[in-house]
């Protein structure tokens, strides 16, 4: 449960970062960086705060991060226009349009060697524009969901645009709403280029929303190193190892890989690409997988104060062992459940049943039993005919020393009348 709350609260952030990203315009952002670059633009107006040391809490953290990581997102953008001439415009034809979340997902089939992947930003329009060329009326930025070979799989906002940071300031857009009949039309031209890649951002502005979850929060918030024993429980590693490392990093790098094996709460290393910072981890997993940890002095007196519960005594001890292991003394209780229907994998079948018993009368309580115990609390079908047959039976039993008397009469009768016959003649 927890995982998947995580995972709802994260496609949250990622859905309102997409939803700020794909409702810009591109050419209203080429004249915010018009404006940055004579010195011209209102700092304050774009939403910026000035970095502080600390800060109070973690919505404090991410009120100032967050408009300068989205001053990082448009700087990409405006750093692909430059290449944009290397850029080719690629004609692409709607295959299919749904909508998710509020997003408008086309399918686009294209034929071209442009290199797009996934969470690639593209730019959609009506016709092709460049610098020379007249604005058009419809266009806007789509994120790259998956692609196949032939076709790719797009997410655009276009209900509106959004003021500043706030998604429930949605101003509605001319150019948005002359795009959304483009998109919804299958087997309709549409045309698009790459921008940039948002893989990278996206991941760094859901960490940014997710630090009040992280462990070391405080840590980052306060900017304050509460491990003064740091240095007494510092990785240690032997001569030749440490000859080593010097040999085959620098400075800066050394001092990250003994910053590291202080055994810190937190660590940062950062630097440009191509500093190091890949050989400087490596040169600090080599130094932990073969360094010994230092000894941590431990407190007696706090250890002899730990309240412990009381040993049990050994009729207790049996008690448990017995509630444990109840088998030791008597079956099973797994062995006490008889199964019913279907719970050992048999279920009763509509065939019919028949009951045989033998004709002497002490098994006609056995044959009793059996009739009503068994079948018919078990909720058998059952034809009746042992019943039939015992009633028969008990019936004849009953009369036929009535039957017998009735014979002897008969034929006594029948003896004396031809005997009287007999003397007459």
């Amino acid at each position: 449960m927890a995982m998947d709350k995580n995972k709802v609260e994260e496609e949250a952030i990622i859905n309102r970062f997409y939803k700020i990203v794909l409702s810009w315009d591109y050419f209203r952002l080429l004249k915010e960086s018009e404006k940055v670059k004579s010195n011209s633009a209102d700092w304050s107006s774009l939403g910026l705060n000035e970095v502080k040391n600390t800060y109070k809490d973690a919505e404090d953290y991410i009120n100032t991060f967050e408009p300068l990581l989205f001053e990082e997102v448009k700087a990409q953008i405006i750093q692909r226009k430059d290449e944009e001439e290397a850029t080719e415009w690629v004609l692409g034809i709607i295959a299919e349009c749904g909508e998710v979340n509020g997003f408008c997902q086309p399918l686009v089939m294209y034929d071209s060697n442009e290199s797009i992947a996934q969470n690639d930003l593209l730019l959609l329009s009506k016709e092709k524009f460049g610098e020379n060329k007249k604005l058009p009326t419809a266009y806007a930025f789509a994120l790259v969901e998956h692609r196949q070979q032939d076709k790719i799989r797009l997410r655009m906002n276009l209900s509106g645009e959004y003021k500043g940071l706030n998604t429930d300031d949605v101003e509605s857009c001319q150019r948005l709403l002359n795009m959304h009949p483009l998109v919804t039309d299958v087997k309709g031209y549409i045309h698009f280029k790459k921008v940039s890649s948002l893989s990278t951002i996206v991941r760094e502005y859901v960490a940014l929303r997710s630090v009040s979850s992280l462990p070391f929060r405080d840590l980052i918030l306060t900017a304050t190193d509460n491990n003064d024993d740091a240095e007494d429980r510092a990785w240690k590693i032997s001569r030749p190892l440490k000859e080593f490392i010097e040999s085959n990093h620098n400075a800066s790098q050394i001092e990250a890989i003994n910053a590291g094996l202080s055994r810190r709460k937190f660590v940062l290393i950062q630097g440009p690409p191509g500093t190091g910072k890949t050989q400087t981890i490596l040169g600090l997993l080599s130094a932990v997988l073969h360094a010994t940890p230092a000894r941590i002095h431990s407190d007696r007196e706090k250890l002899g104060g730990v309240k412990r519960r009381p040993e049990l005594t050994p009729q207790e001890k049996y008690y448990h062992w017995l509630k444990a292991c109840p088998w030791l003394t008597g079956i099973n209780p797994r062995d006490r459940l008889m199964p019913m229907d279907g719970d050992n994998g048999f279920f009763p079948t509509t065939g019919n049943e028949l009951v045989c018993f033998s004709f002497p009368f002490g098994t006609v309580g056995l044959g009793i039993h059996c009739l009503t115990q068994v079948l018919y609390r078990n909720q058998r079908w059952l034809i009746p005919i042992g019943s039939i047959v015992f009633v028969f039976w008990y019936v004849l039993r009953q009369i036929l020393p009535l039957m017998r008397l009735f014979l002897e009469f008969i034929i006594l009768a029948f003896v004396m009348k031809m005997t009287v016959a007999t003397i007459r003649k």
